[in-house]
């Protein structure tokens, strides 16, 4: 009797993990041409990702890692200001592509990048729980802390996703800092009631992780990230060896990848609530720009917070996902560019 027992147990866990193991599979496959291209890196040499001045601020107890990027000077071109980038949930500031910064270089701006805390150089928050957790409101003031170690008054702020929460954030307590926000594929309110969450990504992602996650190489952790940024992409082929290359940056020569960090920060949003009813009074200028093939956060998030906003210009773009293929993001930085110039 106890042997049939165990025998019948046995069996019911070989096929819960054979059941496992096939669903795990039916996470969408890197094509060979994607794999071909992240063995190309692994085994290239690794350029430099930041070449320009680099350095620390304090934010309470916590130093948080920034970098200066300079236009070149010209007599034509007098310097427009400053331009804060703030990255999305677990993206350092390895992962902005040149097809972000540089039209803000090429355009006579000074870009400003910043790790945020518990990510990249910045320092980690040490016995974080979600009774004594951190919101965007800190990290509001990270970006602050950088802002006045570098002796700049305001900036224009460009935020991504989570980047753009802060952004708005900071837009709403600290007016007199911000001369404008652009606000890409961001929400005012991530657990709106009103507009359905989709669970894919988070199914998708933790197909990922039991696939590339539990051997830790660093060819995984690549494909690991690939596979995060294809499924949020929209019509356009994300650009494999920029992720690529940040991912094995962040490994090799930065402090790799704090895996408590997206339960960080997914925290720190919602304990942020909802910015709907405050929107209304924002002084500040926004651009407003989202993907209507976004799987993360539908478009819809983007349309119900900017009709709040009384100062405000919007771009939806057909076919964009949640992510930095770079022929969207083209579209969106000259848009971007343009709506800062607008505000000299």
């Amino acid at each position: 009797m106890i042997k049939s027992v165990a025998l019948g147990a046995a069996a019911l866990l070989v096929f819960s993990l054979v059941g496992v193991m096939l669903w795990v599979r039916t996470a969408p496959s890197l094509s060979p041409i994607n794999e071909a291209l992240i063995r190309e890196v692994i085994n290239a040499p690794l350029p430099e990702m930041f070449l320009g001045n680099v350095g620390f601020a304090q934010s309470g107890t916590l130093r948080i890692w920034y970098q200066v990027l300079s236009p070149k000077p010209t007599e034509a071109k007098a310097s427009k200001g400053a331009v804060l980038l703030i990255n999305g949930l677990g993206a350092s500031a390895a992962f902005w592509p040149e097809e972000v910064y540089k039209p803000l270089l090429d355009a006579g701006y000074q870009v400003i990048v910043t790790d945020h805390r518990s990510c990249g150089e910045s320092d980690r928050v040490e016995n974080w729980s979600k009774s004594n957790s951190y919101d965007l409101a800190d990290m509001v003031n990270d970006n602050l802390a950088v802002l006045d170690v570098l002796g700049i008054d305001e900036v224009h702020v460009l935020g991504l996703s989570l980047g753009g929460m802060i952004g708005q954030e900071m837009a709403i307590r600290h007016p007199d800092r911000v001369v404008s926000l652009s606000s890409v594929m961001s929400t005012a309110y991530l657990d709106d009631p009103e507009i359905p969450a989709s669970s894919a990504f988070q199914m998708n992602t933790l197909k990922l992780v039991l696939r590339y996650g539990l051997v830790n190489t660093e060819e995984n952790m690549i494909k690991l990230m690939a596979g995060i940024y294809d499924f949020l992409k929209g019509d356009q082929a994300i650009d494999i060896k920029y992720i690529s290359r940040a991912t094995l940056y962040e490994i090799r020569s930065r402090n790799g990848f704090n895996h408590k960090l997206p339960d960080q920060q997914s925290e720190a949003m919602r304990r942020s609530g909802s910015r709907l009813a405050l929107l209304p009074s924002l002084a500040v200028p926004v651009l407003v720009v989202h993907g209507d093939a976004d799987p993360l956060l539908n478009i819809a998030h983007a349309k119900k917070y900017a009709a709040l906003i009384p100062n405000k210009e919007t771009l939806w773009v057909k076919g964009m996902g949640h992510d930095l293929a770079p022929t969207h993001v083209r579209r969106w930085m000259a848009k971007s560019v343009q709506f800062m110039d607008a505000q000299q």
